[in-house]
């Protein structure tokens, strides 16, 4: 209890700590210079020094700094963090956007502060320790408006609007974290305690964004900060993910505050901890990332630039499958062939496998060396989340962020991206795959499916064998993610196998599901009841067993929701739609534009990407969310005997095929 943990950081003129011990919160100031490198040709730099001279009030000094690739000579100019925007955006005037490389300049400023102080959130001395107690208080209060309609306060249920601000007043002081999950409502809440009450509790409030990801129209939603408190959104992706105990783990390794962590994405998180790692070992961080690809022949960029390697399935019904999955291909890749934007080349000393000319020095890079706080932490709590829940939740963050530590190297702002580097780790993950395919076929497995890091494979030779030649032969750790009883590989729209459309049942009970209707967002209650009253049919599917039988319960069942389909309840038929523009922007009135116009008339405006539930009562029409009309019934059978299609698959592979061939089935 009596241990000191830092917890968050103020910046700005004044920055200060957080320190949580003894129970409470104090503050204490923190000393630190922030500066910004500049570097460019002689003539230029005496210039930038005249005008800084003339300026006056601008310290600076001439430093010799190093980035991932040499050391560079420059000025340190030091300037308050409140005026480096600005600082920096004259400084390109200066130069006409191009006579100057600045690095260190626009990070994130409490991230800065960390790191340059060598600073840890939520400390703990070994990855196997607990957390540090920290008592949070999670509120999910929901107003309609200024309507009250209800409250819950740590697992305890409020119906009376005023039962609910004594309880919070109360117990306000014990929490330095607060979880909330409606920021528009929490700060109704807080408002109507100064009006009520005559208590005022300071707050922020931030607006949602929609933004383009992955050619995905998305939607961040509102945030509050409340003075004194750690606000932690609970609706945040990585909260939803990782709990409380995941939001601690990224502050702890990438030296992002709890209420940032909630804010960015996994790629961002893993944009920090590099960057946090690069300020701690004193290695530059470029502002305006502007270096390109190198120049390479056509022939050579068709070849290098081909992505993962993906092998297509023959759609059908299988039975005795192997999924065997390389753990964290790529940034395995990355850390154990040594890839950094330093490192790689056509002319370096390790000449990397794959069908790529690209090679590898022999010095440790940057980006292997701040992968393996990634990668060994992550191993840790994968063979331990057995053990403990906070082991589990702390997995499930750190699996995000090497998901997406590949993604950043070839994205064109990545601070410490480069395309070659993108292209030659794709290049060693077609080669790994297809050296375990090859592999696989020599212990006897045929390969049904293949995409990037993960194998299908069937047949009766022996699976750890398979693995052990394959770890050897590519040094990159592979594992079997499953064993089914039978798999169903589903055909895309023009008869090819889909990528991304399957499902089986596992040795274990268990089921694998990708690409239908009970793995989709959008699928209503109805859709998901259906196919998991389907999916316990289909546990019967075995060996011996008449599935001639198990079809006719199928049809049955089929028969019976379509047949009945009015007898559901309301809240079944629920939509989750997310329109891609704005309401004015809709051209013509579809079903998006009649939702978004049914919650306007409710005062409710809904942004691009942000998510609404309706239901449809005439889609011919666009008649939406009218309680006093029946639902449309043809519209939702359409979309019901849809989601029934996997399955009339299987059975017709299953069914045919036991025709003609009796002896596939024993």
């Amino acid at each position: 209890m009596g241990s000191r943990t830092i917890v968050n950081l103020t910046a700005g003129k004044n920055p200060a700590l957080w320190i949580y011990e003894n129970g409470k919160i104090q503050y204490e100031k923190i000393h630190w210079r922030n500066w910004i490198f500049v570097t460019g040709d002689q003539f230029d730099m005496e210039f930038l020094e005249r005008q800084m001279e003339d300026a006056g009030d601008i310290v600076y000094e001439h430093s010799v700094e190093r980035d991932v690739y040499s050391r560079i000579e420059g000025l340190r100019i030091y300037i308050p963090q409140i005026r480096e925007r600005e600082f920096i955006k004259i400084i390109k005037g200066i130069g006409y956007g191009r006579k100057f490389r600045i690095y260190n300049g626009l990070l994130d400023p409490g991230l800065k502060i960390m790191a340059a102080s060598n600073l840890t959130y939520f400390s703990i001395e070994n990855p196997l320790d607990h957390d540090p107690e920290i008592p949070y208080m999670k509120f999910n209060v929901k107003y309609n408006g200024y309507r009250w309609k209800h409250a819950e306060i740590n697992g305890v249920e409020f119906t009376n609007e005023m039962d609910a601000m004594k309880f919070f007043m109360d117990n306000f002081q014990r929490f330095p974290i607060i979880i909330y999950y409606d920021a528009t409502s929490m700060a109704t809440f807080l408002s109507r305690i100064d009006m009520i009450i005559g208590k005022r509790i300071g707050y922020r409030i931030s607006g949602g964004r929609s933004f383009m990801s992955y050619g995905r129209v998305s939607y961040s939603t509102p945030s509050i900060h409340i003075n004194g408190k750690i606000s932690i959104n609970g609706n945040s992706f990585m909260y939803e993910e990782g709990g409380i105990e995941g939001i601690f783990e990224i502050s702890r390794i990438t030296g992002l505050s709890p209420e940032t962590v909630c804010r960015v994405t996994p790629g961002t998180a893993v944009s920090s901890l590099e960057n946090y790692e690069a300020i701690r070992s004193g290695i530059l961080i470029i502002t305006d990332k502007d270096d390109h690809e190198d120049p390479k022949p056509l022939s050579a960029f068709m070849e290098s630039d081909r992505g993962g390697y993906v092998f297509q399935p023959l759609p059908g019904f299988y039975r005795n499958v192997y999924e065997i999955d390389f753990s964290s291909m790529y940034p395995s890749i990355m850390h154990h062939f040594n890839m950094s934007p330093e490192t790689i080349g056509t002319d370096k000393q390790v000449k990397l496998p794959g069908d790529n000319p690209y090679s590898t020095s022999v010095l440790k890079g940057f980006i292997p060396s701040s992968l393996d706080i990634l990668l060994k932490r992550r191993l840790i709590y994968k063979y331990n989340k057995r053990i403990r829940r906070d082991f589990e939740l702390r997995d499930k963050v750190l699996k995000w962020l090497l998901l997406t530590s590949f993604g950043y190297t070839g994205f064109k702002n990545a601070r410490f991206g480069k395309i070659e580097m993108h292209e030659a780790i794709t290049s060693v993950g077609r080669w790994a795959l297809e050296t375990a395919m090859r592999i696989g076929e020599s212990e006897g497995f045929t390969p049904i499916h293949g995409i990037v890091d993960s194998l299908f494979i069937q047949g009766n030779g022996n699976i750890q064998n398979l693995l052990k030649r394959v770890r050897k032969n590519t040094s990159i750790n592979i594992v079997m993610d499953g064993y089914y009883k039978w798999m169903v590989f589903l055909p895309a729209r023009s008869g090819l196998g889909a990528l991304n459309r399957y499902f089986g049942l596992k040795y274990d009970g268990s089921y694998k599901v990708r690409g239908i209707g009970i793995r989709r967002s959008d699928s209503p209650s109805l859709v998901i009841r259906a196919q998991e009253d389907i999916l316990r049919l289909l546990e019967e599917l075995e060996p011996g067993v008449n599935d001639h039988s198990i079809y006719t319960r199928y049809i049955e069942l089929k028969d019976r929701y379509v047949r009945n389909i009015d007898r559901f309840p309301k809240s079944d038929f629920s939509l989750t739609l997310r329109p891609s523009k704005y309401y004015e922007d809709y051209m013509i009135k579809n079903i998006q534009k009649a939702s978004m116009e049914s919650l306007m008339e409710d005062g409710i405006e809904i942004m691009p990407g942000q998510s609404m539930n309706v239901i449809i009562n005439d889609s011919v029409k666009k008649v939406v969310n009218f309680d006093d009309q029946p639902v449309d019934r043809k519209f939702y059978t359409r979309i019901l005997l849809r989601n029934f299609e996997p399955f009339d698959f299987l059975f017709s592979k299953l069914i045919v095929k036991k025709q003609s061939d009796l002896s596939w089935w024993f």
